[in-house]
């Protein structure tokens, strides 16, 4: 089977960042509106992940908006960085598959990356890696096997009789059709980790992985082609101890959301993997807070409030939804953040975030409030002292920075978790 030597051209844009100006006649405008459209459904955004803007003369513009990932459209491949990761730095891969780990509910193992803290390497050649470093791992015992019921017949009765098929046994009364259970590995992990790696040789632009994938497809060539559903994959568990293969699973399933538009009609390529980046960075600070609470005896919850009682006219009870709650040993409310996805300027967060949480504090009685940013340089938290005069207590309200370049760092999720520690100590 011949493979082509031609690499896709590969373009860098930064979420929410400035547009790059291209010919009109290198993208497929057609496949690129097919992709916005199947990952504005995807992903329940309102507008267009990527923004095209035609500026005449037979250029456009390209900006990406709302997302974080790496997408294919023909022989193009668009990377985008998050806004709140540090573009320059080439390690900014790594970190975004960090936090993914987490949000996407799988587990953190360092071993998995350290081999490929490479600058500038492509999304899918990470995520090919950590693949390929994963089912190493998971695959040394095997992989999982299951019994799966099928079909057969012949001269000794295996399993059960298949009533279903007597009249076939009247007719040649020494072939006795049965029904029998078989231990096979022909199961949806190995389908998934089949497709998986079929998926990304072709995706890669380092040879020497594209040539490992292949392998790995090769010496599944007896297991099915077909990829399972996402409706399966999600509900692939693995045990104890084939708990290595838990990366390449993952991998797996954010390939089969990404398919996308190929997907209903069989053909599996490759049209990218793509995050909602304020789901991510709202998701992964509760992860955080999590961490931080449990370490010191605490949990935490986030639970829509309502407050305030209609004395007049008609109408609901006022209600809102921070992001986390911490709570102590007694279950006494004791701090409240949010997770905000914006810009963090240099004098004061913007007025309806202030107001969200500091209402949240007052209903709950926290004293302790803060808004967590995400930053791509250490920077120090500030602090405001907001005073009541209606007679109530003060609530102390802090802007929190959280710098994910640690993550970077072998022990950058300690880091963060104890930046969160700490102001919830304070």
């Amino acid at each position: 089977m011949a493979y082509p030597l031609t690499m896709p051209m590969r373009i860098k844009l930064q979420e929410y960042g400035e547009p790059i100006i291209l010919q009109t006649e290198n993208i497929d405008l057609y496949k690129l509106a097919e992709v916005n459209n199947h990952w504005r459904r995807t992903l329940g955004l309102p507008n267009d992940p990527i923004q095209v803007e035609d500026i005449g003369n037979g250029f456009l513009k390209l900006r990406a908006k709302g997302i974080t990932g790496v997408v294919r459209i023909a022989e193009i491949d668009i990377e985008i960085t998050p806004k709140f990761l540090n573009a320059v730095d080439g390690s900014w891969q790594i970190v975004l598959w960090r936090i993914l780990t987490v949000v996407e509910g799988g587990y953190i193992d360092d071993n998995l990356t350290t081999a490929s803290q490479l600058k500038a390497m492509p999304m899918p050649d990470l995520l090919a890696e950590i693949f390929l470093s994963s089912y190493s791992k998971g695959a040394g015992r095997g992989l999982p096997r299951c019994y799966l019921t099928e079909e057969g017949a012949g001269n000794i009765l295996r399993g059960k009789l298949d009533i279903t098929r007597l009249s076939e046994w009247v007719i040649n009364p020494w072939i006795v059709p049965y029904i029998a259970d078989t231990f096979s590995d022909n199961t949806v992990i190995a389908r998934l980790l089949r497709w998986s790696a079929e998926t990304l040789a072709t995706t890669v632009r380092a040879p020497g992985r594209s040539r490992a994938l292949r392998e790995i497809a090769a010496s599944l060539s007896h297991v099915g082609k077909r990829p399972p559903h996402q409706f399966e994959a999600k509900k692939i568990c693995l045990g104890p101890q084939h708990q290595g293969l838990e990366a390449a699973k993952l991998i797996g399933q954010l390939l089969l959301q990404g398919v996308g538009i190929h997907h209903a009609n069989g053909e599996y390529k490759l049209s990218g993997f793509l995050w909602n980046s304020d789901t991510i960075y709202e998701n992964y600070v509760y992860w955080l807070c999590r961490r931080a609470a449990v370490s010191r005896g605490k949990r935490i919850s986030k639970t829509e409030l309502k407050f305030g009682h209609v004395i007049k006219g008609n109408g609901d009870r006022l209600k809102t939804t921070p992001d986390v709650v911490f709570y102590d040993e007694c279950g006494v409310a004791i701090a409240v953040t949010d997770a905000k996805y914006k810009h963090l300027g240099l004098l004061r967060p913007k007025a309806a975030d202030t107001y969200q949480v500091i209402t949240a504090g007052h209903v709950l009685g926290c004293k302790r409030v803060s808004l967590t940013y995400p930053v791509s340089i250490d920077r120090e938290p500030t602090v405001w002292l907001v005073p009541s005069a209606l007679g109530g207590e003060d609530i102390e309200l802090t802007a929190l920075p959280i710098n994910l370049m640690q993550l970077a760092l072998p022990k950058g999720q300690d880091i963060l978790i104890d930046i969160i520690g700490s102001w919830l100590d304070s």
